[in-house]
C-alpha cells in the first residue's frame, strides 16, 4: 500500500499531479512502447524505487526529498510526461515521450534545484533511479529513426 506519507505529499500539491494506479501505469507502458515501435519514436522510463530513496537518506530527509520531486512534476514536468505507480507500490515511474536522457537530465536538475536547501546529498538518492531511453538503440542522425539490428 503507498505510505499515509506519500499519500500526504501528493494532497499537499497545490497544480495537482496525476499519478496512474499500477495496473493502468503497466497499460500505459505497453502503449508507448507500442507507439515508440509504429512511429519509430521514444521515451525515457525511470523508476523511483521508495525503499532506495528512504535507504538513500536520512529520516528527517525523506519527506523533502519527495516534497522536490513532487513539486517538480507538479510545476517544471511536462504536460505529456505520465507519473504512475509501480507494481506493489514499491515506487514510483515516469515516461517522458518524445524525449532521451538530456530531457531525463533536465528532470534531475530541476528536482536538485527543488532539494537544494532542504538534501544534504542529493546525488545519493537520484543515483539509485533508475532511467533509460525506449527503444535502446536511437539512430543519432535522426532523433526519429531507430537503428535496425541485425539478428
Amino acid at each position: 500500500m503507498i505510505s499515509e506519507f506519500f499519500q500526504s505529499s501528493v494532497k499537499k500539491q497545490k497544480n495537482g499531479v496525476f499519478i496512474y494506479p499500477n495496473d493502468l501505469f503497466d497499460l500505459r507502458i505497453q502503449e508507448e512502447m507500442i507507439r515508440a515501435d509504429e512511429y519509430k519514436s521514444y521515451f525515457v522510463y525511470a523508476e523511483i524505487d521508495f525503499t532506495a530513496i528512504r535507504n538513500a537518506l536520512p529520516n528527517e530527509q525523506e519527506g523533502k526529498f519527495w516534497d522536490a520531486v513532487l513539486k517538480t512534476f507538479a510545476t517544471k514536468g511536462r504536460g505529456s510526461d505520465i507519473v504512475g505507480m509501480l507494481e506493489n507500490d514499491e515506487g514510483i515511474g515516469i515516461i517522458m515521450l518524445d524525449s532521451k536522457m538530456d530531457g531525463w537530465h533536465r528532470l534531475l536538475g530541476r528536482i536538485k534545484e527543488f532539494s537544494k536547501d532542504s538534501i544534504s546529498n542529493i546525488e545519493k538518492p537520484l543515483s539509485s533511479i533508475k532511467a533509460f531511453v525506449y527503444p535502446a538503440y536511437l539512430d543519432t542522425e535522426s532523433p526519429t529513426k531507430v537503428q535496425e539490428t541485425v539478428a
